[in-house]
């Protein structure tokens, strides 16, 4: 029963949100970005299955045993639940040190975005493999299942390989956007019960059924719980200030230009949705790096700002586009104080400060009309 209700948790998440995509795919685009309840739940989960196996330590440790694996496994799920929120950087808005500014593609205190998407997708699919499906069968089998209890190595519930092997298979097809956040969210649900199960070996208290998903369940209740409550704290607790948001407007007024004389001079990446600096970077003009946003140095707008395109609440600008023959159509905001995503696709929505503009092709750029007149 435990095990059912388990497996049934994750994957209806899972499938949720794969009907959520197919009816509503703006309710699904806002509900898996940054500082929503999926991302907070992801990092609670985490951190309730590190004191699950910090427990598990305590106990093996009483028992004279070395607990270096539940351990490590407990460390393992800190580090990847402060690494999902970017060790707080949005949350206390900090600016990371220029080494991140420089190597990371989301400007954010996070090594795993420091690593190519190839790379940090086979670690992902090592760990979900190699601890989820490996490890149970080795334990299954006499020889070696003696050998890991030997050396203290406590495999997750083989009831678990049925969610395991189905984060397997959507990382490798990724049917959806954003399908990593749901791998992220599952994985930490099923180290929650694989670590409830590891107590539960290590304490030899193998609890009657109706405790056990009782146990389960109430995890669950308890993640829920704080990810929504974390989700709406993080979004409640920073105020507009007018200065600031005045700011963020001039700023965003001279990429605008820098964006206009982009497109006129044909070099706008069309059909993108990426970070500013992104496009700067890949774009074969200079005009973004050092156009009026860089201009704004003389007006006392700090140079990382300025290098990295980043909004005075330490998070990206943001640009979306799309081109057709006769014109192009720009997006370009900031997430404002609450530093999370709230407009759609073309719609700005929430305390977000931005612009949505057009160019025809057939009008000249602006820094043409200016040397008319």
């Amino acid at each position: 029963m435990a095990h059912l209700i388990t497996n049934g948790l994750i994957l209806g998440l899972i499938i949720g949100f794969g009907v959520l995509h197919t009816l509503n795919p703006d309710l699904y685009y806002q509900h898996v970005q940054e500082d929503q309840p999926l991302e907070w739940a992801t990092f609670w989960a985490f951190m309730l299955a590190a004191v699950y196996y910090a427990r598990a330590a305590v106990c093996e440790r009483r028992a004279a045993r070395l607990p270096w694996f539940v351990t490590g496994l407990a460390a393992f799920c800190v580090v990847v639940a402060m690494e999902e929120i970017s060790w707080g950087q949005r949350l206390l808005g900090y600016q990371p040190p220029r080494y991140f500014l420089e190597n990371n593609f989301q400007q954010e205190l996070n090594l795993h975005n420091v690593m190519a998407t190839s790379l940090r997708k086979q670690i992902l699919g090592a760990i979900l493999v190699g601890y989820g499906l490996v490890l149970p069968l080795l334990s299954r089998i006499p020889t070696t299942g003696r050998l890991l209890a030997k050396i203290g190595v406590t495999a997750p519930p083989a009831a678990l390989a049925l969610v395991f092997a189905t984060l397997v298979a959507l990382l490798v097809s990724y049917p959806l956007q954003y399908t990593g956040e749901l791998i992220e969210a599952a994985m930490a649900l099923s180290f929650v019960f694989a670590a409830i199960s590891t107590l539960d070996i290590v304490t030899a208290e193998q609890a009657a059924e109706p405790t056990a998903w009782r146990v389960r369940i109430g995890a669950v209740s308890l993640i829920v719980l704080f990810a929504f409550g974390s989700a709406l704290w993080s979004r409640g607790q920073l105020a507009a200030d007018p200065v600031v948001a005045e700011v963020t407007a001039t700023e965003i007024r001279a990429i605008e230009r820098d964006l206009r004389g982009l497109a006129k001079e044909g070099k706008l990446a069309c059909g993108k949705h990426e970070r500013l600096n992104l496009m700067a970077k890949l774009s074969s003009s200079d005009r973004l790096a050092n156009g009026r946003f860089n201009g704004l140095i003389a007006q006392g707008l700090p140079e990382e700002r300025a290098d990295f395109f980043i909004d005075p609440w330490s998070t990206a600008y943001w640009v979306r586009t799309t081109c057709n023959d006769k014109r192009d159509k720009i997006f370009l905001y900031s997430f404002g104080p609450n530093r999370r995503r709230d407009s759609g696709r073309w719609e700005r929505r929430g305390d977000d400060i931005g612009v949505i503009f057009r160019i025809r092709k057939d009008q000249p750029p602006p820094d043409a009309v200016a040397q008319r007149r």
